[in-house]
């Protein structure tokens, strides 16, 4: 069962260990013998115990939060059935707080995160609700505890993306910077030096685009460190390739147009760029992921329109040689 071990304290049996839990006179596992620093009736070490009433204890393992029911048989079975309503609750808070773990283990490290403590504590209250004879109460506080758990996790996950995109662009400036430097000579005749500087300036305005955007960003708080990774990596990339298009269809004479560099735009050598403009276009094709697509978008449907004009022109031609001869 989610969240806790549904074992009816009637049934379920002690192991047979030699700091364990006691066992009653009648062999059974009973309210009495579950204790911190013992051991539950699946074996496993007590951590605390978070709630203790006459009815029932919730207590911590390592395994998360579980309840421990009544002594009594009938009292027991009430307590099972209203735990098990908020099977669902329980788990979805499981699934986040497992998130919300460092996932990095230090040799020493024994205390548990304060957080943790927080929204365990938080849970063993809201199971304690309900088998007190509040369930709707119960529920309505572990829907609002779930809600503050993935805000939570939600504003650490911006946090983590921003700092991997930092990373991201941190290598890709790195790496072409040296590219820029090595001396290399592009066999299709590139600018490698104009070339190296789109490639920066386009992952800098994605790093950009995505500081502006931080806190609406939308982050789902079940997405994994993996997958943080993958999204800034898919970030800078098309930041950097939508600045390299930008770069060749200004080179090509295609989007000669649509930006006018200052002067004639040839101030640092033969056929170069001035540098200045050039990092301005590169950063603001990186910033915006619609203006790539959308200028690419614009030229193939003028290009499509083109050529089907050009093919419909003979059709018309012979159509008003028709109508000339029949009149």
């Amino acid at each position: 069962m989610p969240g806790g071990d549904v074992v009816p304290a009637s049934a379920a049996s002690a192991p047979a260990t030699t700091n364990g839990a006691a066992r009653s006179e009648r062999g059974t596992f009973r309210l009495a013998d579950l204790h911190a620093g013992g051991l539950d009736p699946r074996g496993r070490e007590v951590q605390d115990i978070l709630w203790a009433v006459d009815e029932f204890k919730i207590y911590r393992t390592e395994a998360g939060i579980s309840p421990f029911f009544s002594d009594d048989d009938k009292t027991a079975a009430q307590q099972k059935h209203i735990y098990l309503g908020l099977g669902a609750d329980i788990a979805e808070f499981n699934h986040l707080i497992h998130i919300l773990r460092p996932r990095l283990s230090l040799p020493g490290r024994t205390k548990r995160c304060a957080n943790i403590i927080h929204y365990e504590r938080e849970l063993a209250r809201c199971i304690a609700q309900a088998l007190l004879g509040q369930p709707e109460q119960a529920r309505a506080s572990l829907a609002n505890l779930s809600n503050r758990l993935s805000a939570r996790i939600r504003n650490h996950a911006r946090v983590v993306h921003l700092l991997i995109n930092v990373i991201l662009v941190a290598i890709a400036i790195a790496g072409a910077l040296i590219f820029a430097r090595s001396g290399y000579t592009s066999a299709f005749a590139f600018d490698v030096k104009e070339f190296s500087l789109a490639v920066m300036m386009g992952a800098v305005g994605a790093l950009f685009s995505t500081t502006v955007s931080l806190q609406s960003m939308e982050v789902d708080p079940t997405v994994t460190q993996t997958m943080h990774w993958i999204y800034g990596a898919q970030r800078v990339l098309v930041g950097a390739m939508g600045a390299l298009i930008i770069y060749f269809g200004f080179r090509s004479g295609v989007l000669t147009g649509l930006f006018q560099p200052p002067g004639d735009g040839l101030t640092v050598g033969p056929g170069r760029f001035d540098p200045y403009w050039l990092s301005f276009v590169c950063v603001l094709a990186g910033f915006s992921e619609r203006l790539v697509p959308n200028l690419l978008n614009g030229h193939a449907e003028a290009m499509t329109a083109r050529s089907r004009a050009r093919a419909d022109a003979p059709a018309r031609g012979a159509g008003e040689t028709d109508r000339a001869a029949e009149s």
